[in-house]
């Protein structure tokens, strides 16, 4: 009977022990995607800094200004509401290093790499509060539910899975956040 007993413990023991595997390795990935989020909300931030807009010194400028400076929010603007794969960075030049979509299990960037290895995928989505004037900007990272730490077959950081509006939950966990962008007056 004591057997039966510390049978049904140690099972017990075992499921406990995998449920707790599981939750630290989503939270420490979802850590991860929030990290990755805030860092592409920063690098926006810095594209939004080379848009320019009519303004005292520059009267005739045509809105929405010098917006195609900056590569994200003009590829962005291109497709305003709908979500994009901001792949423009992907080779380094004289005015700006080289950025990825794509991230390793670690959030490091995959820069001139195969998008087919990553873990984390960024998409960005621009919709216009004031046309041509002032933006928001939406950031989503996505990774696939789950224990593997290899990428899924075949890549999923492409333009096709960046074009869903609302990937399947029981596919891809996810990671929002928001920011808002206006051309530089000046």
């Amino acid at each position: 009977m004591a057997m039966t007993v510390m049978a049904i413990g140690a099972a017990s023991v075992i499921s406990m022990q995998k449920a707790s595997m599981q939750g630290n390795l989503d939270a420490r990935k979802t850590d991860v995607a929030n990290s990755i989020a805030r860092l592409w909300i920063e690098r926006i931030q810095r594209d939004a800094m080379m848009w320019t807009t009519p303004g005292p010194t520059n009267p005739t400028a045509v809105p929405p200004g010098n917006i195609a400076n900056g590569k994200v929010l003009n590829a962005a603007a291109g497709s305003a509401g709908n979500w994009i794969l901001p792949n423009q960075y992907l080779t380094p030049t004289t005015n700006y290093p080289a950025l990825s979509p794509g991230f390793d299990i670690l959030g490091r960037d995959l820069v001139n790499a195969d998008l087919s290895s990553a873990l984390y995928c960024v998409n960005v989505k621009l919709t216009w509060l004031t046309t041509n004037q002032l933006a928001r900007v939406d950031v989503r990272v996505l990774w696939p539910r789950r224990i593997s730490n290899a990428p899924p077959a075949g890549g999923f950081c492409d333009t096709t899975t960046a074009a869903v509006v609302a990937p399947n939950p029981l596919t891809y966990h996810s990671v929002y956040l928001t920011t808002a962008v206006r051309g530089n007056p000046q």
